[in-house]
């Protein structure tokens, strides 16, 4: 009779915990969701003094574009003239893709803007992934009343937390200058590349910065909401790894562009690029 009164008080107690920890995690669930929308990119293109820079910048670089081809044209009649091989059909493509880009860079800026929000989107319906009958309750009851472990937590996690999100606003200007300034850097194109390649790597760089920050805020919260036994070396480990992490969230922009500068990304990214340029080309008019 004891021992059932004893289970029954048990389970009781169990019960109560664990719905006093859902009650805890469905808020945390909550605020990265609402990260993943407020940090979401912004498109401030279609705003009036936007309009304006990007009709500007289109006007000076379709001027710069014109005064590059007579200077080129120039020279392939004069290396003509003195009877050296020249190429007039390649100068003809990468004016055409330039003067394409010229225009369509702005649209496709905003194009990977939309493409990044909904691939953070998606990272954030992913949920915790946690179980609560995955908790040790006895770790979580551990972790609050350690006051060291708080500490570790919370000065980190505040400061950190705070930098990621206005990080979040800046790539929203950053994107927003990359619009403005593409018409300028589709001018690369008639060298073969440079400053348009550049350009498109940093767009791609920014719209996958936010969804790359989703799953890292996401793993922090697995470190914090899903500890082990107490005397299990993660346990220990635990708010290292949660600081880590939200430290490694806010270098995210940084190791991002090493890995499109460093690696055959780079080079692929920018074969993308030209074939989707090609293929808005294809659909225009003339």
């Amino acid at each position: 009779m004891l021992e059932t009164l004893q289970n029954a008080a048990t389970q009781m107690l169990t019960a109560f915990l664990l719905n006093y920890i859902s009650a805890l995690l469905a808020p945390l669930e909550w605020a990265l969701r609402m990260f993943a929308q407020a940090g979401a990119l912004r498109d401030l293109t279609s705003q009036p003094w936007a309009q304006n820079l990007i009709a500007g910048t289109q006007g000076i670089a379709a001027a710069l574009l014109a005064l590059r081809v007579a200077w080129e044209a120039l020279q392939m009649a004069t290396l003509r003239a003195e009877g050296a091989p020249t190429d007039p059909g390649a100068l003809l493509k990468r004016t055409v893709m330039a003067g394409a880009a010229i225009f369509t860079g702005p649209w496709v800026a905003r194009q990977m803007l939309v493409f990044g929000n909904a691939l953070a989107a998606a990272v954030a319906q992913a949920g915790l992934g946690v179980g609560l009958e995955q908790l040790d309750l006895a770790s979580l009851v551990a972790y609050a009343a350690d006051p060291f472990r708080l500490l570790v937590l919370l000065l980190p996690a505040v400061v950190l937390g705070l930098l990621i999100f206005f990080q979040a606003m800046i790539r929203t200007v950053e994107i927003t200058l990359a619009a403005i300034i593409s018409p300028l850097a589709a001018l690369g194109y008639v060298s073969g590349g440079g400053m348009a390649d550049v350009w498109w790597r940093e767009v791609v760089v920014l719209s996958t910065a936010q969804a790359v920050q989703m799953l890292l805020l996401y793993l922090a919260t697995v470190f914090f909401a899903t500890p082990t036994q107490w005397d299990s070396s993660q346990f220990t480990l635990g708010p290292f790894l949660f600081v880590a992490t939200l430290w490694v969230a806010w270098r995210t922009p940084h190791i991002l562009r090493n890995y499109a500068y460093s690696s055959g990304v780079s080079s692929g990214m920018s074969s993308v690029g030209q074939v989707a340029m090609w293929r808005v080309m294809a659909r225009l008019p003339f």
